[in-house]
């Protein structure tokens, strides 16, 4: 009975904090189809559908959004590509490979998670600016890779313990050497572990503004964060309507490949984080 107990509890505080997480979405979807008026006076209730989906449509027309979608995945798709490369060979050395070193190194990829970006903004805009690589895609890709790169390696690096080592003695007496053994038997064991992240590490590129607002020039490379911030400076705050329709278009890509993903994005979580 008591167990029971504990059990409805947990559950009711499960649906609460899915409730309240949940409120910000609702908003967007519900004023999404409103007009200006509607908003203001009436920003809680349910749409009646007058306006269609003329606000996505208005915002579609003035925010450029196909050039943004363009730009951040081009950086998303750059900076994961590297992440998830060495990250995976950073923690097979790690996780596999008995020495003191590696030991010592898995710490120091660990602590990195812990130092906020914030700190280290000075420093990298002037190593971009020296290095040539400051407002360009290449630069800001290699700053997101070395950001994410820190999770990406305790995530694999939990997965990877979890491997048996039988699966590598056998290749190497078949002759395979230790690259060839990563590629071919190691890294495609890992593929849970590597769709989650790159869901949730592409959500963390593409809902950013910090970087992108430093280190590019939003008028050459507008983000879709960007874009966003500068569309509700300019008509957003005027219009509440066109606002939302902005937000739906930034929300749609990124609700679409984590729905997609969702079943891969749980399970690869939950594999490195209890193997770990």
């Amino acid at each position: 009975m008591r167990h029971k107990l504990k059990k409805y509890v947990f559950e009711l505080v499960v649906v609460i904090t899915a409730l309240i997480v949940s409120i910000p979405l609702y908003l967007v979807i519900i004023n999404t189809f409103k007009s200006h008026k509607d908003i203001l006076t009436k920003p809680l209730s349910f749409p009646t559908f007058d306006v269609g989906f003329d606000n996505i449509v208005r915002a579609f027309e003035k925010m450029n959004i196909v050039k943004s979608y363009g730009v951040t995945v081009s950086i998303g798709a750059m900076a994961l590509v590297l992440a998830i490369l060495l990250s995976a060979l950073a923690a097979y050395a790690v996780s596999r490979i008995k020495h003191p070193l590696f030991g010592f190194m898995y710490w120091v990829y660990l602590s990195a998670i812990l130092i906020p970006i914030q700190s280290a903004i000075i420093p990298v805009t002037f190593l971009l600016k020296d290095l040539h690589l400051q407002n360009n895609l290449v630069g800001i890709s290699l700053v997101y890779a070395a950001i994410l790169s820190p999770f990406c390696i305790f995530m694999y690096s939990g997965f990877m313990r979890a491997l048996p080592y039988e699966l590598e003695e056998s290749a190497y007496m078949e002759g395979s050497s230790a690259v060839r053994t990563f590629f071919q038997i190691i890294f495609p064991l890992v593929q849970p572990v590597t769709a989650s992240l790159i869901i949730l590490q592409f959500i963390y590129v593409w809902n950013d503004l910090l970087l992108p607002l430093i280190l590019l020039n939003s008028n050459d490379y507008p983000t879709v964060s960007i874009n966003l911030y500068k569309f509700f400076g300019g008509r957003g705050m005027a219009d509440l309507s066109l606002l939302f329709g902005g937000i739906t278009l930034t929300l749609l890509p990124i609700l679409t490949l984590f729905i997609s993903f969702q079943r891969f994005f749980v399970k690869g979580l939950s594999a490195g984080a209890v193997k770990g």
